[in-house]
């Protein structure tokens, strides 16, 4: 009964459990190819051959299969969730390094490093539209801040007979105020890609971006074997406390013009101010009637 309810894979397409046991013995015939002295694209073409050989599946099978599970996206992470699974398994056996980021991430007690990643963890691109571009965009929410800078980080595996390797990745940060700092990377080889978008005073408002394969030529009709698959996707945060610069004080400013106003009639002959009954400066008229009224009061010798 539970089987029946599980969708079903049309039988014209490699079913899941096959499907996955093929992606992960060519991942390993990669490996083996990519060691190997002489041609690089005929040694890869070479492992592809061998493995569908193996599996008894015919390229227009395979290429066909991709198509459909590269639609069918929860499928399609399920298998490959599987093989790398399977893969980091085989690594540990011989001793691989855990990844740098995920290690940052997991022992930062402090709360100041997190993966605010909301999108797949993993996707596969061909080099045919519309599956060569996979985009994503995700609002900024309470747990980002002003000084908070970030670092993308993923690993990528090409699967391809020959030709040339060409894909891009595009970050871009947008904050408050409409500025937005950007960071892209091209992927010619399988490995690990970083993008890093350093600090800023101002608060994040959305984080977009894109990963991008090369589209096959028009001209080219062979329709060779070209997948990029992406896995381990992880964006980290990284809070930056920003340091109030000192402000300095400034003297205040003087209205030089309210002092160079003064009425001379305020002061007597010394610059002292003359006293008023009613605490109020002397006009000059009153100052003139005190000096003429002690003049008359003087004895005549």
């Amino acid at each position: 009964m539970l089987a029946s309810c599980k969708p079903q894979v049309p039988s014209q397409y490699i079913q899941p459990d096959d499907m996955e046991d093929l992606i992960y013995d060519y991942h390993i015939a990669q490996g083996i190819a990519a060691q190997q002295m002489g041609n690089s694209d005929y040694n890869r073409r070479l492992a592809i051959e061998l493995v569908l050989k193996e599996h008894g599946i015919t390229q227009a099978d395979f290429d066909s299969s991709l198509v459909y599970y590269y639609t069918r996206a929860d499928r399609f992470q399920e298998i490959y969730k599987n093989v790398q699974s399977r893969l980091n398994a085989e690594a540990e056996k011989y001793g691989a390094a855990v990844n740098e980021l995920q290690n940052i991430i997991s022992n930062s007690t402090s709360g100041d490093t997190i993966d605010v990643w909301t999108g797949n963890r993993m996707l596969m691109l061909l080099n045919d539209r519309p599956y060569h571009l996979y985009s994503f965009s995700q609002k900024a929410d309470t747990t980002f801040h002003e000084g908070d800078s970030f670092m993308m980080s993923f690993n990528t595996t090409w699967l391809m007979q020959n030709g040339n390797r060409q894909a891009v990745a595009y970050l871009a940060v947008t904050y408050v105020n409409d500025s937005t700092t950007k960071a892209f990377s091209t992927i010619s080889s399988s490995g690990t890609t970083t993008l890093r978008i350093p600090y800023c005073k101002e608060r994040v408002k959305e984080i977009k971006g894109y990963v991008v394969c090369g589209i096959r030529p028009a001209t080219d009709k062979t329709n060779n074997l070209c997948v990029l698959f992406v896995d381990n996707i992880t964006l980290a945060k990284f809070r930056n406390k920003i340091i109030a610069e000192p402000q300095v004080l400034q003297r205040p400013q003087i209205d030089s013009a309210r002092f160079m106003k003064s009425d001379s009639a305020q002061y007597d002959s010394l610059r002292r101010p003359m006293p008023h009954p009613n605490n109020r400066p002397l006009t000059i008229g009153e100052v003139n009637r005190m000096r003429r009224i002690k003049e008359s009061n003087k004895p005549n010798n």
